[in-house]
Protein backbone atom coordinates (compact mmCIF):
# COMPACT_ATOMS: atom_id res chain seq x y z
CA UNK A 1 0.00 0.00 0.00
CA UNK A 2 2.81 2.39 0.85
CA UNK A 3 4.41 1.78 -2.54
CA UNK A 4 1.08 2.44 -4.31
CA UNK A 5 0.57 5.68 -2.40
CA UNK A 6 4.14 6.74 -3.11
CA UNK A 7 3.71 6.00 -6.83
CA UNK A 8 0.36 7.81 -6.97
CA UNK A 9 2.04 10.99 -5.71
CA UNK A 10 4.49 10.93 -8.62
CA UNK A 11 2.51 12.85 -11.21
CA UNK A 12 5.26 14.91 -12.85
CA UNK A 13 7.31 13.81 -15.86
CA UNK A 14 11.02 13.25 -15.11
CA UNK A 15 13.26 16.26 -15.63
CA UNK A 16 16.23 16.36 -17.99
CA UNK A 17 18.57 15.94 -15.03
CA UNK A 18 16.66 12.88 -13.79
CA UNK A 19 16.70 11.31 -17.27
CA UNK A 20 20.42 12.02 -17.57
CA UNK A 21 21.10 10.30 -14.22
CA UNK A 22 19.06 7.27 -15.28
CA UNK A 23 20.96 7.14 -18.55
CA UNK A 24 24.32 7.26 -16.75
CA UNK A 25 23.15 4.30 -14.64
CA UNK A 26 22.33 2.36 -17.81
CA UNK A 27 18.59 2.66 -17.14
CA UNK A 28 17.14 3.47 -20.56
CA UNK A 29 13.97 2.42 -22.43
CA UNK A 30 14.61 -0.63 -24.54
CA UNK A 31 12.46 -2.53 -27.02
CA UNK A 32 13.43 -6.10 -27.82
CA UNK A 33 11.17 -5.97 -30.86
CA UNK A 34 13.37 -3.27 -32.43
CA UNK A 35 16.43 -5.50 -31.94
CA UNK A 36 14.56 -8.45 -33.43
CA UNK A 37 13.50 -6.32 -36.40
CA UNK A 38 17.09 -5.28 -37.11
CA UNK A 39 18.24 -8.89 -36.84
CA UNK A 40 15.59 -10.09 -39.29
CA UNK A 41 16.42 -7.21 -41.64
CA UNK A 42 20.00 -8.41 -41.59
CA UNK A 43 18.89 -11.94 -42.39
CA UNK A 44 16.77 -10.72 -45.32
CA UNK A 45 19.59 -8.51 -46.61
CA UNK A 46 22.22 -11.22 -46.44
CA UNK A 47 19.84 -13.77 -47.93
CA UNK A 48 19.19 -11.46 -50.86
CA UNK A 49 22.87 -10.62 -51.37
CA UNK A 50 24.60 -13.94 -50.81
CA UNK A 51 21.62 -16.27 -50.81
CA UNK A 52 22.35 -17.66 -54.30
CA UNK A 53 25.99 -18.23 -53.33
CA UNK A 54 25.03 -19.95 -50.07
CA UNK A 55 22.39 -22.02 -51.83
CA UNK A 56 24.95 -23.06 -54.44
CA UNK A 57 27.32 -24.16 -51.68
CA UNK A 58 24.58 -26.23 -50.05
CA UNK A 59 23.62 -27.83 -53.37
CA UNK A 60 27.26 -28.71 -54.06
CA UNK A 61 27.59 -30.12 -50.56
CA UNK A 62 24.47 -32.28 -50.98
CA UNK A 63 25.58 -33.49 -54.41
CA UNK A 64 29.04 -34.34 -53.09
CA UNK A 65 27.55 -36.36 -50.23
CA UNK A 66 25.32 -38.30 -52.60
CA UNK A 67 28.13 -38.97 -55.07
CA UNK A 68 30.49 -40.22 -52.37
CA UNK A 69 27.86 -42.04 -50.35
CA UNK A 70 29.25 -45.48 -51.18
CA UNK A 71 32.92 -44.68 -51.45
CA UNK A 72 33.68 -44.26 -47.75
CA UNK A 73 33.27 -47.38 -45.59
CA UNK A 74 31.35 -46.66 -42.39
CA UNK A 75 33.83 -48.74 -40.39
CA UNK A 76 36.62 -46.36 -41.48
CA UNK A 77 36.00 -43.83 -38.71
CA UNK A 78 38.88 -41.52 -39.65
CA UNK A 79 37.71 -41.15 -43.26
CA UNK A 80 34.09 -40.74 -42.15
CA UNK A 81 35.17 -38.08 -39.67
CA UNK A 82 37.00 -36.15 -42.39
CA UNK A 83 33.90 -36.21 -44.62
CA UNK A 84 31.62 -35.08 -41.81
CA UNK A 85 34.04 -32.34 -40.77
CA UNK A 86 34.30 -30.97 -44.30
CA UNK A 87 30.54 -31.13 -44.72
CA UNK A 88 29.93 -29.35 -41.41
CA UNK A 89 32.50 -26.66 -42.23
CA UNK A 90 30.90 -26.04 -45.62
CA UNK A 91 27.47 -25.83 -44.02
CA UNK A 92 28.49 -23.39 -41.28
CA UNK A 93 30.59 -21.33 -43.70
CA UNK A 94 27.49 -20.86 -45.83
CA UNK A 95 25.43 -19.69 -42.85
CA UNK A 96 28.13 -17.68 -41.04
CA UNK A 97 27.48 -14.36 -42.89
CA UNK A 98 23.78 -14.59 -41.99
CA UNK A 99 24.36 -15.05 -38.26
CA UNK A 100 27.19 -12.51 -38.22
CA UNK A 101 25.13 -9.75 -39.77
CA UNK A 102 22.12 -10.62 -37.60
CA UNK A 103 24.25 -10.19 -34.47
CA UNK A 104 25.75 -6.89 -35.66
CA UNK A 105 22.36 -5.45 -36.61
CA UNK A 106 20.87 -6.66 -33.33
CA UNK A 107 23.49 -4.54 -31.52
CA UNK A 108 22.78 -1.69 -33.95
CA UNK A 109 19.13 -1.85 -32.90
CA UNK A 110 20.14 -1.13 -29.30
CA UNK A 111 22.43 1.70 -30.40
CA UNK A 112 19.69 3.33 -32.52
CA UNK A 113 17.26 3.29 -29.61
CA UNK A 114 19.54 4.84 -27.01
CA UNK A 115 22.56 6.27 -28.80
CA UNK A 116 24.99 3.66 -27.55
CA UNK A 117 24.65 3.76 -23.75
CA UNK A 118 27.40 1.79 -22.02
CA UNK A 119 27.28 1.39 -18.25
CA UNK A 120 28.62 -1.29 -15.91
CA UNK A 121 25.98 -0.64 -13.24
CA UNK A 122 23.28 -2.96 -14.70
CA UNK A 123 25.71 -5.91 -14.54
CA UNK A 124 27.15 -5.14 -11.10
CA UNK A 125 26.56 -8.04 -8.65
CA UNK A 126 23.61 -7.44 -6.33
CA UNK A 127 22.08 -9.74 -3.71
CA UNK A 128 18.60 -9.01 -5.08
CA UNK A 129 19.61 -10.55 -8.40
CA UNK A 130 20.33 -13.93 -6.81
CA UNK A 131 17.44 -13.83 -4.34
CA UNK A 132 14.82 -16.54 -5.01
CA UNK A 133 12.02 -14.30 -3.74
CA UNK A 134 13.06 -11.41 -5.99
CA UNK A 135 13.46 -13.87 -8.85
CA UNK A 136 9.89 -15.12 -8.45
CA UNK A 137 8.65 -11.54 -8.23
CA UNK A 138 10.33 -10.71 -11.55
CA UNK A 139 9.09 -13.95 -13.11
CA UNK A 140 5.45 -13.23 -12.27
CA UNK A 141 5.57 -9.44 -12.57
CA UNK A 142 3.25 -7.46 -14.83
CA UNK A 143 6.17 -6.76 -17.16
CA UNK A 144 6.84 -10.49 -17.60
CA UNK A 145 3.17 -11.17 -18.32
CA UNK A 146 3.11 -8.37 -20.90
CA UNK A 147 6.27 -9.72 -22.57
CA UNK A 148 4.73 -13.20 -22.68
CA UNK A 149 1.53 -11.86 -24.24
CA UNK A 150 3.53 -9.88 -26.80
CA UNK A 151 5.50 -12.97 -27.77
CA UNK A 152 2.30 -14.99 -28.11
CA UNK A 153 0.59 -12.33 -30.25
CA UNK A 154 3.68 -12.01 -32.44
CA UNK A 155 3.89 -15.79 -32.85
CA UNK A 156 0.19 -15.98 -33.82
CA UNK A 157 0.43 -13.13 -36.34
CA UNK A 158 3.65 -14.34 -37.95
CA UNK A 159 2.40 -17.94 -37.97
CA UNK A 160 -0.85 -16.87 -39.60
CA UNK A 161 1.09 -14.93 -42.25
CA UNK A 162 3.30 -17.94 -43.00
CA UNK A 163 0.34 -20.31 -43.29
CA UNK A 164 -1.60 -17.84 -45.46
CA UNK A 165 1.34 -17.37 -47.81
CA UNK A 166 2.04 -21.11 -48.03
CA UNK A 167 -1.65 -21.73 -48.78
CA UNK A 168 -1.69 -19.09 -51.51
CA UNK A 169 1.30 -20.84 -53.18
CA UNK A 170 0.12 -24.40 -52.51
CA UNK A 171 -0.07 -25.33 -56.21
CA UNK A 172 3.46 -24.10 -56.81
CA UNK A 173 4.75 -25.97 -53.75
CA UNK A 174 3.07 -29.20 -54.83
CA UNK A 175 4.54 -28.79 -58.32
CA UNK A 176 8.04 -28.53 -56.85
CA UNK A 177 7.85 -32.13 -55.64
CA UNK A 178 8.49 -33.30 -59.22
CA UNK A 179 11.27 -30.75 -59.84
CA UNK A 180 15.02 -31.44 -59.75
CA UNK A 181 16.67 -30.75 -56.39
CA UNK A 182 18.53 -27.57 -57.49
CA UNK A 183 15.35 -26.09 -58.98
CA UNK A 184 13.39 -27.02 -55.86
CA UNK A 185 15.95 -25.37 -53.57
CA UNK A 186 16.14 -22.14 -55.59
CA UNK A 187 12.34 -21.84 -55.82
CA UNK A 188 12.01 -22.48 -52.10
CA UNK A 189 14.64 -19.81 -51.39
CA UNK A 190 12.68 -17.34 -53.53
CA UNK A 191 9.46 -18.10 -51.64
CA UNK A 192 11.33 -17.84 -48.35
CA UNK A 193 12.60 -14.36 -49.26
CA UNK A 194 9.07 -13.23 -50.09
CA UNK A 195 7.81 -14.70 -46.84
CA UNK A 196 10.56 -12.89 -44.93
CA UNK A 197 9.50 -9.64 -46.59
CA UNK A 198 5.98 -10.12 -45.19
CA UNK A 199 7.40 -11.02 -41.77
CA UNK A 200 9.59 -7.89 -41.79
CA UNK A 201 6.56 -5.72 -42.51
CA UNK A 202 4.64 -7.26 -39.62
CA UNK A 203 7.63 -6.98 -37.29
CA UNK A 204 8.16 -3.33 -38.25
CA UNK A 205 4.61 -2.49 -37.11
CA UNK A 206 5.06 -4.50 -33.90
CA UNK A 207 8.47 -2.90 -33.25
CA UNK A 208 7.10 0.63 -33.64
CA UNK A 209 4.19 -0.12 -31.29
CA UNK A 210 6.51 -1.72 -28.72
CA UNK A 211 9.04 1.12 -29.00
CA UNK A 212 6.34 3.71 -28.22
CA UNK A 213 4.93 1.55 -25.43
CA UNK A 214 8.35 1.10 -23.81
CA UNK A 215 8.97 4.88 -23.94
CA UNK A 216 5.58 5.56 -22.36
CA UNK A 217 6.14 2.92 -19.68
CA UNK A 218 9.64 4.25 -18.97
CA UNK A 219 8.39 7.81 -18.46
CA UNK A 220 5.48 6.60 -16.30
CA UNK A 221 7.76 4.44 -14.16
CA UNK A 222 10.19 7.31 -13.52
CA UNK A 223 7.69 10.07 -12.79
CA UNK A 224 8.60 12.40 -9.94
CA UNK A 225 6.67 13.75 -6.97
CA UNK A 226 6.37 17.45 -6.22
CA UNK A 227 8.79 17.01 -3.31
CA UNK A 228 11.37 15.37 -5.60
CA UNK A 229 11.03 18.25 -8.05
CA UNK A 230 11.58 20.82 -5.30
CA UNK A 231 14.57 18.89 -3.92
CA UNK A 232 16.10 18.71 -7.39
CA UNK A 233 15.62 22.44 -7.92
CA UNK A 234 17.53 23.08 -4.69
CA UNK A 235 20.30 20.70 -5.75
CA UNK A 236 20.65 22.19 -9.21
CA UNK A 237 20.77 25.85 -8.20
CA UNK A 238 24.55 25.59 -8.09
CA UNK A 239 24.94 23.01 -10.85
CA UNK A 240 27.03 24.64 -13.63
CA UNK A 241 25.64 22.23 -16.24
CA UNK A 242 22.04 23.17 -15.38
CA UNK A 243 22.92 26.86 -15.28
CA UNK A 244 24.56 26.62 -18.68
CA UNK A 245 21.54 24.81 -20.11
CA UNK A 246 19.13 27.36 -18.65
CA UNK A 247 21.24 30.20 -20.02
CA UNK A 248 21.26 28.53 -23.43
CA UNK A 249 17.46 28.20 -23.37
CA UNK A 250 17.05 31.85 -22.38
CA UNK A 251 19.38 32.99 -25.15
CA UNK A 252 17.52 30.88 -27.71
CA UNK A 253 14.17 32.33 -26.65
CA UNK A 254 15.58 35.86 -26.75
CA UNK A 255 16.99 35.24 -30.24
CA UNK A 256 13.61 34.01 -31.49
CA UNK A 257 11.88 37.08 -30.05
CA UNK A 258 14.51 39.30 -31.67
CA UNK A 259 14.09 37.63 -35.07
CA UNK A 260 10.33 38.17 -34.84
CA UNK A 261 11.02 41.93 -34.72
CA UNK A 262 13.12 42.00 -37.92
CA UNK A 263 10.09 42.16 -40.29
CA UNK A 264 8.92 45.25 -38.37
CA UNK A 265 12.21 47.11 -38.99
CA UNK A 266 12.64 49.90 -41.55
CA UNK A 267 16.25 49.18 -42.52
CA UNK A 268 19.10 46.74 -41.85
CA UNK A 269 22.53 48.36 -41.50
CA UNK A 270 25.25 45.86 -42.43
CA UNK A 271 29.02 45.44 -42.28
CA UNK A 272 28.17 43.85 -44.87
CA UNK A 273 28.96 40.27 -43.77
CA UNK A 274 29.93 40.23 -40.09
CA UNK A 275 27.51 42.72 -38.51
CA UNK A 276 23.81 43.44 -38.99
CA UNK A 277 21.65 45.90 -37.01
CA UNK A 278 17.90 46.30 -37.60
CA UNK A 279 16.48 49.80 -37.01
CA UNK A 280 12.83 50.72 -36.60
CA UNK A 281 11.54 54.29 -36.76
CA UNK A 282 7.79 54.70 -36.58
CA UNK A 283 6.87 58.01 -34.89
CA UNK A 284 3.18 57.17 -35.21
CA UNK A 285 3.80 54.17 -32.91
CA UNK A 286 5.65 56.23 -30.30
CA UNK A 287 9.27 55.96 -31.53
CA UNK A 288 11.01 59.17 -30.44
CA UNK A 289 14.12 58.13 -32.41
CA UNK A 290 15.28 55.17 -34.49
CA UNK A 291 15.34 52.07 -32.26
CA UNK A 292 17.50 48.95 -32.48
CA UNK A 293 15.13 45.95 -32.64
CA UNK A 294 17.67 43.27 -33.64
CA UNK A 295 21.42 42.91 -33.95
CA UNK A 296 23.98 40.18 -34.38
CA UNK A 297 27.32 39.07 -35.74
CA UNK A 298 28.33 36.30 -38.16
CA UNK A 299 25.63 33.57 -38.24
CA UNK A 300 23.03 35.71 -36.45
CA UNK A 301 23.80 38.63 -38.75
CA UNK A 302 23.37 36.36 -41.77
CA UNK A 303 20.00 35.20 -40.44
CA UNK A 304 18.88 38.81 -39.87
CA UNK A 305 19.76 39.62 -43.49
CA UNK A 306 17.87 36.54 -44.72
CA UNK A 307 14.72 37.42 -42.78
CA UNK A 308 14.94 41.03 -43.93
CA UNK A 309 15.29 40.00 -47.58
CA UNK A 310 12.32 37.64 -47.25
CA UNK A 311 10.17 40.52 -45.98
CA UNK A 312 11.47 43.19 -48.33
CA UNK A 313 13.37 45.20 -45.71
CA UNK A 314 16.15 47.26 -47.39
CA UNK A 315 19.81 46.59 -46.56
CA UNK A 316 22.14 49.59 -46.12
CA UNK A 317 25.89 48.96 -46.13
CA UNK A 318 27.81 51.14 -43.65
CA UNK A 319 30.50 49.14 -41.77
CA UNK A 320 31.51 51.83 -39.21
CA UNK A 321 27.89 52.63 -38.34
CA UNK A 322 26.95 48.93 -38.12
CA UNK A 323 29.83 48.23 -35.72
CA UNK A 324 29.08 51.31 -33.60
CA UNK A 325 25.37 50.51 -33.29
CA UNK A 326 26.13 46.88 -32.42
CA UNK A 327 28.67 47.94 -29.79
CA UNK A 328 26.91 50.86 -28.10
CA UNK A 329 23.13 50.36 -28.42
CA UNK A 330 21.20 47.61 -26.64
CA UNK A 331 18.09 45.94 -27.99
CA UNK A 332 14.89 48.00 -27.80
CA UNK A 333 16.92 51.15 -27.10
CA UNK A 334 16.93 54.34 -29.18
CA UNK A 335 20.13 55.44 -30.86
CA UNK A 336 22.23 58.06 -29.01
CA UNK A 337 22.05 61.72 -30.03
CA UNK A 338 25.57 61.70 -31.50
CA UNK A 339 24.42 59.22 -34.15
CA UNK A 340 21.29 61.16 -35.20
CA UNK A 341 22.98 62.86 -38.16
CA UNK A 342 24.47 59.65 -39.58
CA UNK A 343 21.28 57.64 -39.08
CA UNK A 344 19.22 60.49 -40.59
CA UNK A 345 21.04 59.89 -43.88
CA UNK A 346 20.12 56.21 -43.66
CA UNK A 347 16.46 57.00 -42.99
CA UNK A 348 16.47 59.48 -45.90
CA UNK A 349 17.78 56.66 -48.09
CA UNK A 350 14.93 54.42 -46.91
CA UNK A 351 12.30 57.10 -47.53
CA UNK A 352 13.71 57.69 -51.01
CA UNK A 353 13.43 53.96 -51.76
CA UNK A 354 9.82 53.96 -50.60
CA UNK A 355 8.93 56.98 -52.77
CA UNK A 356 10.51 55.37 -55.83
CA UNK A 357 8.70 52.12 -55.11
CA UNK A 358 5.38 53.95 -54.74
CA UNK A 359 5.93 55.78 -58.07
CA UNK A 360 6.61 52.48 -59.85
CA UNK A 361 3.44 50.98 -58.42
CA UNK A 362 1.35 54.01 -59.44
CA UNK A 363 2.90 53.98 -62.91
Amino acid sequence: MADDEDQSSKTHDPTERRLRQLREDGNVPHSREVNNLFAVLGMVAIAGLVGPWAMGRLVQMGASLLQNAGTTPLEDTSATGVVLTRTSMSFFTSLLPVFGLMMVLGLAGSWVQNGGVFSSKPIEPKLSKISLIEGFKRLFSLKSVVELLKSFVKMVIVGWAMIAMAWSHRDELIGLLDSPLPVMLYRLSDLTLRLLGVVVGIMAVLALADFLFQRFQYISKNRMSLKELKDEMKDTEGDPHIKSRQRQIRMERARKRMMAEVPKADVIITNPTHYAVALRYKPEQGDAAPTVVAKGVDAVAARIREVATEHGIPLYEDPPLARELWRSVELDQSIPIELYEVVAKVMAFVMDLRRKSAKRLNF
